[in-house]
């Protein structure tokens, strides 16, 4: 039982996730985890993400009306 895979129980990509700033956190987890390589992060997460995933980002997406006042 020490095969065991977790998915999505990568602390690197919920950290990702949970992000609001994506820029910022892409930098700080290359700074904390591939010694500030943003090259090196992008490919693990490019390794590490599914398509699954990608597109329930892009479904929770909604496009919102730009506000205009009339004066």
């Amino acid at each position: 039982m020490n095969n065991i895979i977790y998915i999505n129980k990568d602390p690197i990509l919920q950290e990702l996730d949970n992000s609001v700033d994506k820029a910022s956190a892409k930098r700080m987890l290359a700074f904390k985890h591939f010694n500030n390589d943003l090259d090196m992060l992008d490919d693990y997460l490019k390794k590490n993400t599914s398509d699954k995933r990608k597109q329930k980002v892009i479904k929770n997406v909604k496009e919102k009306p730009q506000l205009e006042f009339a004066f």
